[in-house]
């Protein structure tokens, strides 16, 4: 059972460490907000209010990341691992699926983002509920 949790764990944190290390370095790329400025009158990607809030939420996401991988590395972070785990990637697919309800289906790409998310949300989950089972 360890070598799925560290398996889970070093998805989950490279996934949310390279998603959200991408939103620092260069935010105007943000799949969201490239789709959102293909239209010529938005200029949301030179709006520095904007782009600072991208940043602060991609830096969040990133510390995550990396209390997520240091549970791979030490045994006695693993439950707190899980835990922030759970919460983010949880919370972005409730979120996710609130917008699909409330405001429609978005492109392709989010799509299968979220069916990924979904995916990591189980396998957090169900390693969680292992660690509290042991």
């Amino acid at each position: 059972m360890e070598t799925m949790e560290i398996i889970a764990l070093t998805l989950s944190g490279l996934a949310l460490f390279y998603a959200s290390s991408m939103r620092l370095v260069n935010p105007s790329k943000a799949n969201f907000l490239q789709t959102y400025v293909t239209k010529s009158e938005n200029k949301l990607a030179e709006d520095v209010d904007l782009l600072n809030e991208i940043r602060g939420v991609g830096a969040v996401m990133l510390l995550g990341g990396i209390v997520i991988l240091l549970g791979t590395i030490m045994p006695a972070l693993r439950l707190g691992s899980f835990l922030v785990a759970v919460v983010i990637f949880l919370g972005v697919v409730f979120g996710r699926l609130i917008s699909f309800g409330l405001d429609g289906r978005p492109n392709k790409d989010v799509i299968k983002g979220t069916f990924a998310e979904i995916v990591i949300s189980a396998l957090n989950i169900y390693c969680l509920v292992n660690q509290f089972m042991n």
